[in-house]
């Protein structure tokens, strides 16, 4: 009932609300309804935690995203999206879906496709949306990269741990600088600030080593 009731409540704000706030405060309600709903009815009958609850989350928080033009559902939605395709990689390559965090390089694949999608599908209608598009795949790059700098046993690659730190090191400035260029190449604010950031983390961590 919640969770209907405050998605009406959302398209009901959103036809009387010119400036679009309160509708995203609806569409925010709405959402964390929907997924404690979803969550409450997995204790009640007892079923087994299952991945697949991402993919409702995601597709509803992406719905209200662009009905309402709302970035911080957007952001919800693209974590879920994220989430399920690491966990996806986890149980394709043979471990248990909650053990993807013991393989960063899982969300190596949907970072990059993130950052790529504002190529590929405009979002130039919504305001906001490229940017945060951009930021997420280069969170979703970045992060496992300075996860795997320092953690090289959580890595795929056959080779030795420390092997493999060095060359996510590399990897890391190379990448960051790489982010930096294009940044300001292409007048992406965002890109240039996310690679300025990771640089200055991945310096700062090598100079503590």
């Amino acid at each position: 009932g919640f969770s209907v009731g405050s998605l009406l409540l959302t398209f009901v704000i959103r036809q009387r609300d010119s400036s679009g706030y309160f509708s995203k405060l609806a569409a925010l309600l709405a959402f964390a309804c929907f997924v404690l709903n979803i969550s409450m009815l997995g204790q009640i009958f007892n079923i087994t935690p299952s991945d697949q609850a991402l993919l409702p989350w995601a597709a509803l928080a992406l719905l209200l995203a662009y009905t309402c033009n709302a970035r911080l559902l957007l952001i919800a939605g693209l974590a879920c999206l994220l989430a399920y395709s690491g966990t996806r990689l986890s149980e394709w390559s043979g471990f248990f879906w909650l053990e993807v965090g013991q393989r960063p390089e899982n969300f190596l694949p949907g970072g990059l496709l993130l950052f790529l999608l504002p190529l590929l599908l405009s979002q130039a209608r919504f305001s906001g949306f490229t940017a945060t598009y951009r930021v997420m795949g280069l969170l979703a790059l970045f992060v496992p990269m300075l996860v795997l700098a320092n953690w090289g046993r959580g890595s795929y690659l056959p080779f030795a741990a420390s092997t493999i730190e060095v060359g996510y090191q590399l990897l890391g400035f190379v990448v960051s600088a790489l982010a930096i260029w294009l940044g300001s190449r292409r007048d992406w604010p965002e890109v240039a600030l996310s690679g300025q950031l990771f640089f200055i983390a991945f310096l700062g961590l090598k100079m503590v080593d």
